[in-house]
């Protein structure tokens, strides 16, 4: 049986790197960590904190965003 990248022609995507992709995109975009828990099927919000991590980038960014004019 093929991996789904390569069923799709992308080589090395996975499953959980979709799933990755959509917790972290639901999180960008504004969604409560409640409801990105839910909507991995997570039975605790602590296990869904692996998607809230931020990255050096995105961190600076929120501080700009906040504070700079």
């Amino acid at each position: 049986m093929l991996a789904v990248g390569d069923a799709a022609g992308i080589a090395g995507l996975r499953p959980h790197a979709l799933r990755h992709t959509y917790a972290t995109r639901l999180r960008r975009g504004g969604a409560d960590p409640a409801q990105v828990q839910y909507l991995l099927g997570h039975a605790s919000v602590a296990t869904s904190g692996r998607y809230f991590r931020a990255g050096a980038a995105e961190v600076a960014s929120v501080v700009e965003h906040v504070f700079g004019e």
